[in-house]
């Protein structure tokens, strides 16, 4: 039975994939208007909550919004096409440069043509030669006139209806679209509590607060981003109008326009609204200079907006990595057209939302969220594993940058050697692999001891002695180390013990008395049950009553648990170095002045 189940596991999301995309393909004619509409209901909304706040009724509101809107959208277009119809009427008489400047560039490359030329000539040639039969190469000798075929066309009368409904297809289309776009948008901005209650219904009244934090994140996500995005695209036709102004182009502002409601088109739209005043420019100005400045200053202009302020400002409001939006816009693309492109990022939002907050989804904010993946450990630990030393010693150092030492080695660090731990005990680490995590940290710690020890004469000196016990085996030595030169650097005579089997007897050796503090360092997965061993060693051979046990990268969130684990090891429990060190101190200013005769400090620093 599992046998057979199995295949559907694997198929199922497969499937699953495939029946949305083939929805997304087949049925574009109604989800397009509906995607235009959810994103104009977004930005409106806003809006028309302002206006009800003003004692005026949602249903006038959300139509005064929307006739306003699109009476705008209707002004604008008017302005542009009357704009652009005056600019292509003019442009007949500037022909004869524009013919001009082609003949220039036919002169310059006129050599390189001929060799071009030559070349097809010879190679025409040879096949002809190499096609004809023998008879045909006998009788080549005799002229004959070629026969030209006769050109057939068919030419398929029209008449006026057949042209009516010719163009009324190519302007009733693009307007049916948009009043659909319109209606939706109307009864989105009236209904949407109640869309909102239907969704909730939909996903669920178990998932009522996850449902509603992803329409709530979907909502600001998306209207942050086309906020942005309409900032930086009028920014964009900014300093295109006023850049093509002082260059002496004709009618600045309208490629102004024209660039910020292209550019929302991403990849495509740049390039478009700089190749029309470009054409303008070759048409009408004489050399080479104005239309080169123009390529340059869109050029720059829309280098500066991709690279450094799009990644800022989109990566936050969006929650999408470069690469998502990128992929994205061709996916898109494929699906819908031209208007995918317009609408990539904002669906993308929309499905990145709904894998952060859907645990079956959520595969889809791994591939297309910004947000980190793995954990900083686990890249150090997986850069070990890889045995590339360079690199994970690179990867403590990028992402250590803004943090301290101590944070650092808790946060990576140990981590790191605790992942190594569960691996090594489940048997699936290699021998080789393990060597070389062992003495990758531990090369990281002696250079840690080396860069990082402060001279005698600069550190101040503390009165309790500390003896880092390792539990049980070497990464529990390595941790108990990097906790001793933590507490030297902080002043503390601090001594590392090995592994050792009666560590208890070893610190009764050195003298270990009631002002001293034992640190055992236990690191998972059996940190628990080693160290309640090593703190029962120290106990039986009274070597020091105040015990730490840091039980490294412990959950110390539950006080219960923490609690319990402080009565079975009669030990304070701590789950950081930092922590420890912080006990430490503790310990030190709790305890009672010692004589602060200086032999007797220099004894105590002669017995670490």
């Amino acid at each position: 039975m599992a046998r057979d189940n199995a295949p559907a596991v694997t198929i199922s999301p497969v499937l699953g994939l495939v029946v949305a995309i083939a929805i997304l393909y087949f049925a574009r004619a109604l989800l397009i208007p509906v995607a235009f509409a959810l994103l104009f209901a977004f930005l409106l909304t806003p809006i028309v909550k302002r206006l009800e706040s003003w004692k005026i009724p949602r249903a006038p509101a959300s139509v005064l919004v929307l006739v306003v809107a699109s009476a705008f959208v209707c002004v604008v277009g008017y302005v542009v096409t009357d704009q652009l119809i005056s600019i292509a009427g003019s442009l007949p008489q500037f022909s004869g440069k524009l013919n001009a400047r082609i003949d220039a560039l036919r002169g310059s490359s006129s050599s390189l043509s001929q060799v071009i030329s030559e070349v097809e000539d010879i190679g025409r040639d040879v096949t002809e030669k190499n096609n004809a039969s023998p008879a045909t190469q006998q009788n080549s000798a005799k002229p004959a006139a070629p026969a030209s075929p006769l050109r057939v066309e068919l030419v398929e009368s029209h008449n006026v209806f057949q042209a009516i409904r010719d163009y009324s297809g190519m302007v009733l289309r693009p307007l049916g679209t948009a009043g659909l776009i319109a209606v939706f948008t109307v009864f989105m901005l009236i209904d949407r509590e109640n869309l909102r209650y239907r969704v909730l219904r939909l996903m669920g009244q178990q998932k009522l607060q996850a449902t509603t934090m992803a329409m709530d994140d979907a909502g600001q996500r998306v209207s942050r981003y086309v906020l942005m995005q309409f900032c930086v695209n009028a920014g964009f036709g900014t300093v295109m109008a006023v850049g093509l102004y002082f260059l002496g182009v004709p009618s600045p502002l309208l490629w102004g326009v024209l660039g910020l409601f292209l550019r929302f088109a991403p990849y495509i739209g740049p390039v478009i609204a700089g190749l029309l005043p470009f054409a303008v420019t070759l048409a009408m100005t004489d050399g080479w200079r104005t239309p080169l400045l123009v390529v340059a200053l869109i050029s720059i202009t829309e280098v500066i907006i991709a690279n450094f302020i799009e990644p800022l400002l989109y990566g936050i409001h969006t929650g999408l990595s470069a690469v998502a939006v990128l992929v994205s816009a061709v996916f898109w693309t494929v699906v819908w057209g031209p208007i995918g492109l317009v609408l990539a990022t904002p669906m993308t939002v929309c499905l990145t939302v709904l894998g952060r907050h859907t645990p079956q989804l959520e595969f889809l904010n791994i591939i297309l969220g910004d947000e980190p993946v793995l954990t900083p450990a686990t890249i150090f630990y997986q850069r070990l594993l890889a045995l590339d030393q360079q690199d994970a010693l690179n990867v403590l150092e990028t992402l250590g940058k803004d943090k301290q030492l101590i944070e650092v080695v808790d946060e990576i660090v140990v981590p790191a050697l605790a992942m190594a731990e569960r691996d090594r005990h489940t048997g699936q680490l290699e021998a080789r692999r393990e060597d070389f995590v062992v003495e990758t940290v531990n090369e990281f710690v002696t250079e840690l001891a080396e860069s990082e020890s402060m001279p005698t004469e600069n550190r101040r000196l503390q009165q309790t002695r500390v003896f880092c016990v390792p539990a049980h085996d070497a990464a529990d030595e390595i941790v108990a180390a990097m906790c001793a030169h933590f507490l030297t650097r902080e002043g503390f005579p601090a001594i590392t013990f090995p592994v050792s089997d009666s560590p208890g007897e070893l610190i009764r050796n050195l003298g270990g008395g009631p002002a001293d503090v034992v640190c055992i360092s236990a690191v998972p997965p059996f940190s628990a049950g080693n160290a309640r061993k090593v703190s029962r060693s120290i106990q039986e051979h009274g070597s020091a009553p105040r015990i730490i046990a840091g039980m490294w990268t412990h959950d110390a969130s539950s006080p219960a648990h923490v609690e319990r684990l402080t009565k079975a090891l009669n030990a304070t429990v701590v789950s950081s170095l930092a922590q420890a060190v912080a006990e430490v101190r503790a310990f030190d200013e709790a305890s009672e002045p010692v004589s602060e005769d200086g032999a007797s400090r220099a004894i105590q620093r002669d017995r670490c």
